[in-house]
């Protein structure tokens, strides 16, 4: 399937990745001093380079604030859960992992994925139906980290779940009735992270299958936070306890 990537992060990373045949890449005339560092790498990988006005490139973009760059390839390749478990087992690591529940806002996925990359999270598990996919939106607000993250596409979260305790990893959903908070979890083992959607949460079915329920303590009026944002707190906290124990670890070999 072809895909449009559009702005300066996004496009830098889709190039300097190399994790995806370029068919072209167009740049607005006015806007070359500012895409320097991405004419570079198009060129050293011998990308086609299609110059234009920026009224050519409005109309290409659509509406979409394309900051002076479009790339034209391919979509993000999904991968299977396995394939997120051997990447984690090749970096030595025990499995961190993320489960999206019906995440509707392409914004919402974009700023968890680029989350995710940045706090180490091995890859990520959405759903088939009543989800929103990666779209160009989505690669766009994540800045490029799509192209460094592992995701997952499944017909049933539950077989997901299901998958992932069978090799030992917890399953700790994010939900605003849990009576624990979140710094108090222990996130050092091989761990599966669970937000439900903007509105509704995590559905039942899936709030039963956890192996344990957290939440963020509200200490204001408002009783709950944005999704994306709620997953930047509760994964940077799992990142430093996993850092903190690696350490020690280490310390003592």
């Amino acid at each position: 399937m072809n895909r449009t990537i559009f702005g300066k992060n996004a496009c830098f990373e889709v190039l300097r990745s190399k994790s995806r045949l370029i068919r072209k890449i167009s740049i607005a005339r006015e806007k070359k001093p500012e895409l320097h560092d991405i004419i570079a790498v198009a060129k050293q990988t011998s990308t086609s380079i299609q110059y234009l006005s920026n009224k050519d490139m409005d109309r290409l973009a659509k509406g979409t604030n394309h900051q002076g760059v479009i790339i034209f390839t391919y979509a993000k390749e999904y991968v299977e859960i396995e394939d997120i478990l051997e990447f984690a087992a090749s970096k030595n690591e025990k499995p961190f992992i993320i489960i999206l529940d019906s995440i509707q806002d392409p914004h919402n996925l974009g700023a968890i994925i680029r989350t995710a990359e940045c706090a180490g999270a091995h890859g990520i598990i959405i759903p088939k139906q009543g989800s929103v996919h990666v779209t160009s939106t989505v690669e766009k607000v994540s800045t490029g980290a799509t192209e460094y993250v592992l995701i997952s596409m499944v017909s049933n979260l539950n077989y997901a779940i299901s998958l992932l305790k069978k090799n030992n990893i917890w399953i700790t959903g994010v939900e605003a009735s849990a009576t624990k908070n979140y710094y108090d979890e222990d996130f050092t083992g091989g761990i599966a992270l669970v937000f439900g959607s903007e509105g509704e949460g995590i559905r039942k079915s899936l709030k039963d299958n956890c192996d344990f329920l957290v939440r963020l303590p509200m200490k204001g009026m408002i009783p709950s936070l944005n999704v994306s944002v709620a997953a930047g707190i509760v994964l940077f906290e799992a990142g430093r306890q996993r850092s903190k124990a690696a350490g020690e670890s280490n310390e003592k070999t």
